[in-house]
């Protein structure tokens, strides 16, 4: 969950500094890129590499474009599954509201279209609370899971009471002419962007709502990652890592929410350590 200043940043491609490997578009990259129909949309994923396969995925507003720094390194050693998210990036959506059930119910659509039993998955965000469902409604699907700056309840136990007021005052209408119409130029759904924009507002603010008995039934080995000035309350962060009966915690210093971009290197090698080793339950 991010605030709307972040959720509209993670929209624009001005938002982070410029790939370093920019002759490779990630997110719309037609050599790579795929469409599966699953649960009434048209859902758009790319894939790069060979090996175990790995989904990765999003935060909110934004589309596999956002997870460009992990693409290049973790498809060196796994098959990277890059999705975008229903009602974001090139994925389409329907008049459904959004929940993170339905977002994982599609994932688990996705990875039975491919044919696969199961696989690791990195979530940023929403990312990580899609993964977190998954790995809940279908457990056998989600060998390890990495989820990043995730939280498990919408209230200010995990959030900060101005972010929370900015969600609950905020809507498309509200924006600023300007704002209305970068949104609506780099959409690839322009004549909806209103709409998804209020629609994704409404998920952060709404959900998710994880049961600390849920939490205690996810077997799935998971790295619960979160930057020391994350936008998630850090208690937030140590409290889901508590609840989860196989977990590590990682928190990366000198970080905000996107430290997937700002620090990348870093991440990215605490990712690839933590699937390649076996997981061992810390006593």
């Amino acid at each position: 969950m991010r605030s709307i200043l972040i959720v509209l940043l993670a929209v624009l491609p001005t938002a982070l500094p410029k790939p370093a490997r920019a002759q490779i578009s990630y997110g719309s990259n037609p050599k790579a890129g795929h469409y599966v129909r699953v649960n009434g949309i048209e859902l758009y994923y790319e894939t790069y590499g060979t090996g175990h396969p790995l989904i990765l995925l999003h935060g909110n507003g934004g589309s596999i474009h956002s997870m460009r720094y992990q693409i290049p390194e973790l498809s060196k050693y796994f098959k990277v599954i890059a999705v975008d998210s229903r009602a974001q990036g090139r994925s389409t959506d329907t008049n459904t509201p959004l929940t993170f059930t339905l977002m994982a119910s599609d994932m688990a659509g996705l990875l039975d279209s491919l044919h696969i039993d199961s696989a690791y998955v990195v979530g940023w965000s929403d990312g990580g609370i899609i993964g977190l469902r998954l790995a809940l409604d279908y457990p056998r699907k989600v060998e390890k899971l990495v989820a990043d700056g995730a939280n498990f309840v919408p209230d200010s136990t995990a959030l900060p009471e101005s972010t929370l007021k900015a969600m609950a005052t905020s809507s498309f209408s509200k924006l600023s002419r300007s704002q209305r119409e970068r949104i609506i130029k780099y959409s690839f759904f322009p004549k909806r962007a209103g709409i998804i924009f209020d629609q994704l507002n409404e998920l952060d603010l709404k959900h998710p709502h994880f049961t600390l008995a849920q939490l205690h039934s996810i077997k799935t080995p998971t790295l619960v990652m979160a930057g020391d000035h994350d936008l998630i309350k850090l208690q937030q962060t140590i409290k889901l890592f508590k609840n989860l009966p196989h977990a590590y915690l990682c928190i990366i210093p000198g970080a905000h929410h996107n430290l997937l971009q700002t620090r990348h290197k870093l991440a990215n090698r605490i990712i690839i350590d933590f699937f390649e080793r076996p997981f061992v339950d810390m006593k």
